[in-house]
Formats: structure tokens, sequence, C-alpha cells
């Protein structure tokens, strides 16, 4: 089956929780990853296990992943608390991939993680009890990453100076300081943020899967 097909399947699955020790439907996954890995192997991809520890400074080298075959995927590549989920290899590239799943919401959070250009998303929703699939860069353009990424840079200096001043004027000894904390979340109502309604949800779908 190509990455075309499967991501078609991806589309077809129901609701499962990204974290309980159950899924959200009648399926006996542990949670949503545990569905979508289980789908992959359904349909001809098999796990592969590098043979050393990955590192994202190396992601975008043309040796990254080299020995890993066609037709696999990788879990949890740079560990449990880090994106992506999984890396898929096809004919001619690899794919990272996220899973997102919301109990209560028809949106995903993203938290400090943010949206990531180049990558693909799985997201279901126990309200809708459905999946759709989008690629980073249709929910989010390179010019408001740039301006966000850009804060972020002048936040950080700025929480700098501010630690120094605290410091300065600790005269309990409590080491208090401020940590700026990144948070990327949608707002402006349904009309924006609800993915299984949104005007582009079948044209972000489509592009995901062209674009494989």
């Amino acid at each position: 089956m190509s990455l075309k097909q499967l991501f078609s399947e991806f589309l077809k699955m129901p609701y499962f929780k990204n974290h309980a020790a159950s899924s959200g439907h009648v399926h006996n996954f542990a949670n949503h990853e545990a569905a979508i890995t289980d789908l992959m192997i359904k349909h001809g991809y098999s796990r592969f296990t590098p043979s050393k520890k990955l590192h994202k400074k190396n992601y975008n080298s043309d040796e990254f992943l080299s020995e890993m075959p066609d037709k696999s995927f990788i879990e949890q590549p740079f560990g449990t608390h880090s994106s992506p989920d999984f890396f898929i290899k096809s004919e001619t590239n690899i794919i990272p991939l996220e899973a997102k799943s919301s109990e209560t919401a028809s949106h995903p959070t993203y938290n400090s993680g943010g949206i990531k250009q180049g990558f693909y998303y799985i997201f279901c929703s126990k309200k809708t009890n459905s999946t759709t699939i989008y690629r980073g860069e249709d929910i989010i353009t390179i010019e408001q990453q740039q301006l966000i990424d850009e804060h972020i840079k002048d936040e950080k200096i700025r929480a700098t100076l501010l630690n120094e001043k605290l410091k300065n004027i600790d005269v309990n000894s409590r080491g208090i300081s401020f940590y700026p904390r990144p948070m990327i979340y949608q707002s402006g109502g349904g009309t924006f943020t609800n993915y299984f309604s949104h005007k582009n949800k079948e044209r972000d779908e489509e592009r995901a899967i062209y674009s494989l």
C-alpha cells in the first residue's frame, strides 16, 4: 500500500485518546498512537529500529535514516516527549507524522511545541468521533512562524534582563525568576478553530495526501 493509500485509511479512523489506557471507541488499543501503529502494520508497514540514537541536529542531512527501508516506520524517534511521533519511509522520502487527539475540543492543542512546517498531522476528536489529516504549512504560514520565532527570541532576551533584576533584589533569598513559555493556540471561534467544519478541511486533506 502506498503512502497516499495509507493516509486515506487514516481518514477512516474513529476517535482514540492520545494518552489513556483505553481507546475512546470500541477497539482495544492502548492509545491513538497504538491505533495508528496497528493500521500501518495491517497495511504492510513494518517497525524499524535505527542502529544508533537519532539526533534532531541531523534531521535535514542527506544521510539521515539512509538505512531505513521503504514501507517502514519508527515510533518516537527522538523520545517520548519530543516530536514527531513517527517517521514513515516511502519510496521517495521520509514523512514526519504527529498524532493529535482531543476529548473535548474540535481542534488540537499544540502548546510550546508549535505547528511544524513539513510535518503531517493526524487529529481525531471525541466530539465528532472522526479523524482529519493536514500538513503544518496549511495551518500556519512561514511568515507567521517567523513572527512568532522573532517574538520568542526577544522575549528570552527580556526574560534574561528581568531575572538579573529579580536576583539583585532577592532579599528573601528565594531565587525568584521568570520563565517565558511560548504557547501556540488558535482563537476566533469555530469558523477558525473547528478542524472538522473548517472551510479548508477537504482542501488540506487532499493537499496532505497528494503531496506524499
